[in-house]
């Protein structure tokens, strides 16, 4: 499976026009015959109320998805729930056919993003692909929590996780800053590392890019990755700006060799971890999900 992820410079002042360099990078990514491609959160505008948009966002990347013949994963697009009324953090699996196999709203919100998002109640699953790959999606500060991981590996089998997200330097605050101002960077690394390799899956992080001007929401840390067991980042953008990462990677054969080398997932099925499963009961905190 060809797998590409672009670290996208997001214009903020003129959202609808990042609609063109977005088909600019579709077409690329079909002519090198990329499989499948993973857009940043917050693709289309930025953080804030002022970024919501009606379906036809997510309708676009449906019919750019069809255009091209590859799957796309839609970076995120901010919605308002018709039903409940309130601003969710959306990202979407969409297939080579434009149809959409997977929905994800953002569970573990930011600190800023509490101010006007709300968390969503639906916890984490996978869906299927054309390659007969289980794949799971997170957003962002979602990849902190390792349970979110342990779920969708244990209770949806999950092979490939996909983590668009919008990570600056800035969000480590002025501590974090002035103990190392390369902190964010790191901590992206380490925690992609940590995830593929701790749950024996293949995973894809892509960040939004920076460029030379005042960013309003921070410097962009860069880290776009694909990180697969045994190897570590097999694709990895060299700064923070702009560039598109592709690489083959055999998701279904890595995932089998490292759990017949480590057998993690059989060992929390038999209970054998420390504060493990007891009869396959394991289960992920969910905000505002009565407990």
């Amino acid at each position: 499976m060809r797998i590409a992820a672009v670290q996208f410079n997001i214009n903020h002042k003129d959202r609808l026009s990042n609609w063109d360099r977005i088909a600019q990078f579709v077409n690329e990514a079909a002519e090198k015959k990329v499989d499948l491609l993973v857009f940043p959160e917050y693709l289309i505008g930025g953080p804030g109320e002022d970024a919501v948009l009606d379906k036809s966002a997510s309708e676009k990347f449906c019919e750019l998805a069809r255009q091209a013949q590859i799957d796309i994963v839609t970076g995120t697009i901010i919605e308002r729930d018709s039903k409940d009324g309130h601003l969710y953090n959306c990202a979407y699996y969409v297939d080579k056919d434009g149809q959409i196999l997977m929905e994800y709203r953002k569970v573990h919100l930011w600190h800023p993003e509490r101010d006007y998002l709300h968390a969503s109640d639906r916890g984490f699953h996978t869906a299927t692909n054309r390659f007969g790959l289980k794949v799971g999606m997170c957003i962002c500060w979602d990849i902190a929590f390792p349970e979110a991981f342990r779920h969708m590996v244990l209770e949806h089998d999950a092979q490939l996780i996909i983590a668009p997200a919008y990570w600056t330097y800035e969000d480590a605050g002025e501590i974090g800053m002035r103990h190392n101002p390369e902190s964010e960077a790191k901590f992206i690394d380490y925690i992609c590392a940590a995830r593929a390799m701790e749950n024996e899956i293949c995973m894809v992080f892509c960040n939004g890019a920076a460029d030379d001007v005042d960013r309003p929401f921070g410097t962009m840390a860069g880290g776009t990755q694909i990180t697969v067991p045994f190897k570590g980042p097999v694709a990895h953008t060299k700064s923070n700006k702009e560039e598109m990462i592709v690489t083959d990677v055999d998701v279904a054969q890595l995932v089998a060799d490292a759990e017949t080398c480590y057998k993690v997932r059989q060992d929390w099925r038999a209970g054998k971890v420390f504060g493990g499963m007891r009869s396959y009961e394991v289960e992920t905190l969910v905000p505002g999900q009565k407990q």
